[in-house]
């Protein structure tokens, strides 16, 4: 049964072999996670990033050479043996490694490493959509300075540590780092921080509508976007020559890539929006903007997320947030588990070297203790009490999605081995999966200490005007139905047949709080004169929830009087007549 098995994936061609390898590594960590009930621990990205280590060739190919073969490894030359040996056993090899087709010796990992290189470029966009730039410039000075100095102190400490690891332990250097660029990319995997994983972790909490996770999204908002930026400074650092024109080559790739985003799309995006263009012309020259900055960093010598990370930061909001929508479920659900495999499979140690352990338990430890104080002391400067401030450092450890992509970037360049690889996407689980269960224990001793803080009267954004504000409309416009805000954010008239309420500027009805996304919700008019309540985060893989009368929904009928919820900022919907 066995041979049988192996022989029949030896005679699949590429094409077919993709989507066997498609059918397990999407049914894979679903079961873990769904039917193995690891969704009660994690959330499902994690799941996917164990996955992809468990299909790799240290556990799956351990387990194929220890138990089917009778040999305590896997072998990779039995793949040669293969085209002339028809009893060799080598599931692992013809799913995922190097085995015999027609005679000859193929690499079927192939097809994985295109496709997870289209899926990393994807969400280095939604990274740079994600990225709010009115967030950014208004957030108050406590949250600045957690998110910006708790960053810097994580990466200068871990930095440190990194010059002693590259003196002490050679094995975990890469082949073309220098002390000084090992060092920062070292200190760089420690302190970034996952907003998107982060996300999930607060809403499986439920404290996405607590001033906690507004502060913590908020900060951790400042710290992913100095990642991406130390991202592109460690790249240039490993191009290799001299350090001015390394720095040189990596500007030209950033503005090139730029230029061609703010003065090539962006141009032709506004023509197409005065046009009338449809939907679907604007989002197939979305993706054509991706890949060209994709291709230009890649072209430059820089890594293809950093322009992908570039085209969603810079194309013009209302096309980054459209093609965000329509690119994020595929991206993070179809296509980020083959980048997770690709990870898996690049992940090659011994569980007998203490090496890849030692590596791990240390980092481990600075990721923590760099966070805690980092974030925590930065927090606590602030005015905020200890537990809010540990609260803090202990949420923005994590690490998610944003550490695995940088350890390959490294691992990619040759700044790190495959020894600090392996340890590092282990410390990169850890510290995903450990807030949760320690965030629980701290709500059962602290309570709201450590959800709302001891100075609860401290904004979360820095206020431009009021809370709550709305665009103007022309006063000749009736009336078709009002909202109003709870603790007297103030009451505002619905007077357009499709109102949006956000906290981007230009929402009809603003409403300036990190827990509202930049346009959250979507007020229609259908027959009748009724409103259909839509949310318009509702296709994205995580969407920020809307509550109806204490029910999440994605779209309803509204009637008088009903209780509306946008990620905790509440108002009452009343018809005009």
């Amino acid at each position: 049964m066995y041979s049988a098995i192996v022989h029949a994936l030896q005679e699949l061609k590429p094409p077919y072999i993709l989507l066997v390898q498609a059918c397990v590594i999407v049914f894979f960590p679903y079961f873990l996670w769904r039917i193995c009930k690891l969704e009660k621990i994690f959330p499902l990205g994690v799941v996917q990033i164990f996955s992809g280590v468990l299909l790799g060739p240290s556990i799956f190919g351990l387990l194929d050479g220890w138990i089917l073969n009778g040999g305590g490894h896997t072998d990779l030359t039995k793949a040669v043996q293969a085209c002339t040996n028809p009893d060799a056993k080598e599931l692992f090899n013809a799913l995922f490694g190097t085995t015999c087709y027609h005679g000859g010796v193929v690499n079927r990992a192939a097809g994985i490493g295109s496709v997870a290189t289209i899926a990393v470029c994807l969400f280095g966009f939604l990274a740079g959509a994600d990225a709010d730039k009115e967030l950014i410039r208004k957030s108050g000075k406590s949250v600045f300075y957690i998110g910006f100095f708790g960053m810097l102190f994580g990466w200068a400490l871990a930095t440190v540590a990194g010059y002693l690891i590259f003196l002490f332990l050679p094995q975990a250097v890469g082949g073309k780092a220098t002390a000084f660029s090992f060092s920062i990319a070292y200190g760089l995997v420690i302190a970034v921080s996952a907003l998107p994983v982060l996300a999930v972790i607060l809403r499986g909490l439920d404290i996405t509508r607590r001033r906690l996770g507004a502060v913590a999204l908020a900060s951790a908002s400042i710290a992913d976007t100095m990642m991406w930026l130390g991202l592109g400074i460690v790249v240039a650092l490993s191009l290799g020559g001299s350090l001015p024109i390394a720095l040189m080559k990596a500007t030209a790739g950033g503005i090139l890539s730029i230029g061609f985003i703010k003065f090539v799309a962006t141009p032709v995006f506004d023509r197409m929006f005065k046009d009338d263009a449809s939907e679907s012309a604007i989002i197939t020259f979305a993706a054509l903007s991706i890949f060209v900055a994709s291709a230009v960093t890649g072209i430059t010598e820089l890594h293809p997320v950093l322009g992908a990370f570039v085209a969603g930061y810079f194309l013009p909001d209302k096309v980054r947030e459209m093609a965000a929508h329509r690119f994020d479920m595929t991206a993070t659900l179809v296509l980020m588990p083959f980048f997770f495999l690709n990870t898996g499979l690049n992940t090659v140690f011994s569980f007998s070297d203490p090496k890849v352990w030692i590596l791990f338990a240390f980092s481990s430890f600075l990721c923590v203790f760099g966070k805690m104080v980092g974030h925590g002391m930065a927090a606590r400067l602030s005015g905020e009490g200890w537990p809010f401030s540990l609260s803090i450092g202990m949420l923005l450890q994590t690490k998610g999605l944003m550490g695995l992509i940088v350890i390959v970037v490294f691992l990619e360049k040759e700044v790190v081995s495959q020894l600090l690889f392996a340890a590092a996407v282990f410390m990169c689980m850890f510290s995903t999966g450990l807030p949760t269960p320690v965030m629980r224990w701290m709500f059962k001793i602290y309570g709201d200490r450590a959800r709302e803080g001891d100075h609860t009267a401290t904004p979360v954004l820095e206020p431009n005007g009021p809370v709550v504000s709305q665009t103007s409309a022309p006063k000749s416009q009736p009336a078709i139905a009002v909202v109003e805000f709870e603790n007297g954010l103030g009451t505002f008239q619905v007077t357009q047949p499709r109102t949006v309420i956000g906290r981007h500027s230009d929402a009809n009805i603003r409403v300036n709080d990190i827990r509202v996304s930049r346009h959250h919700a979507l007020l229609a008019q259908v027959e009748g004169g009724k409103l259909e309540l839509h949310n318009q985060m509702a296709d994205r893989a995580e969407p920020n929830p809307i509550l109806i009368n204490g029910i999440v929904r994605e779209h309803a009928i509204l009637a008088d009087g009903d209780k509306v919820s946008l990620g905790g900022v509440g108002f009452t919907f009343r018809y005009a007549h």
